[in-house]
């Protein structure tokens, strides 16, 4: 359910969206996206869950921007920001 939220507000900005997963490892990334020529990785959690995915994601293939929508506060973790999830109107 949060995803699609997610989603619109991306689509109603005129962003495109793609979506990764990787066969070998099984990790998914809900949305990459693109703004201002650099790739934005965007994962969506109902709860507090680890961003283990966006992690690796930075790491193999150098994607500079991350952002995780969760139910907690405003922060950053290893290059991870974290917002609440009504915040994703302002990305």
């Amino acid at each position: 359910m949060y995803e699609c939220l997610i989603a619109d507000f991306l689509i109603k900005k005129g962003l495109p969206l793609f979506f990764y997963k990787n066969e070998t490892t099984k990790r998914e990334i809900d949305f990459l996206t693109q703004r201002e020529g650099e790739v934005l990785a965007i994962e969506v959690k109902s709860g507090r869950g680890r961003a283990r995915s966006l992690q690796h994601l930075m790491e193999d293939k150098k994607v500079s921007q991350a952002v995780l929508f969760h139910d907690g506060n405003v922060g950053e973790e290893d290059g991870i920001r974290f917002y609440p999830i009504y915040m994703a109107m302002f990305l």
